[in-house]
């Protein structure tokens, strides 16, 4: 039996492209920090589109289906690149922008920020059987799709006012 095992995989795609990623915002072709954001939600978008694709095979109310692997190492891969272009540089930022007397507050923050997220992550999950029912697991993917690939075009887009803001750091 071939399985996928989340921590065990994902991982092994951070030890593969964590050093890429780190040569690539050490090079002269580093990107802004909007731009990793909104490349990082892109790449998490067309991760959820390939759920989106490999699941669009899954009949209108089925309770069990057979979808091809692939599409799940997709998504972990395009995930975990993702995940390497926001996590670091947002973190990375705090510790830049923020005043040095707080620091640990503003982490606190980023943390419970993360914290509502998966709680709120979790709520969307409970939904995949009634959004299923409704239309298709196709779409209920395909909403993770677009919202943050729109974000992340955003994101690009507001570059510029980003980086004044930032006072060039």
């Amino acid at each position: 039996m071939l399985t996928f095992n989340h921590v065990s995989d994902s991982t092994l795609f951070i030890i593969i492209l964590a050093p890429l990623f780190s040569k690539w915002w050490g090079s002269k072709y580093n990107p802004g920090a909007s731009i990793k954001y909104g490349i990082g939600l892109s790449l998490i978008g067309i991760g959820f589109g390939a759920l989106a694709i490999g699941s669009a095979g899954i009949v209108t109310g089925d309770t069990t289906a057979s979808v091809s692997m692939i599409w799940l190492i997709i998504a972990y891969l395009m995930h975990t690149m993702g995940e390497l272009c926001i996590s670091p540089v947002s973190l990375s930022y705090v510790s830049k922008l923020v005043p040095g007397r707080m620091i640990a507050l503003m982490f606190g923050i980023w943390y419970i920020a993360l914290a509502i997220g998966n709680k709120t992550a979790g709520k969307m999950g409970e939904q995949v059987s009634t959004i299923q029912e409704d239309h298709s697991m196709s779409y209920f993917f395909m909403i993770f799709t677009i919202i943050p690939i729109g974000i992340g075009i955003i994101a690009m887009i507001l570059q510029p006012v980003m980086k004044k803001l930032m006072h060039g750091v």
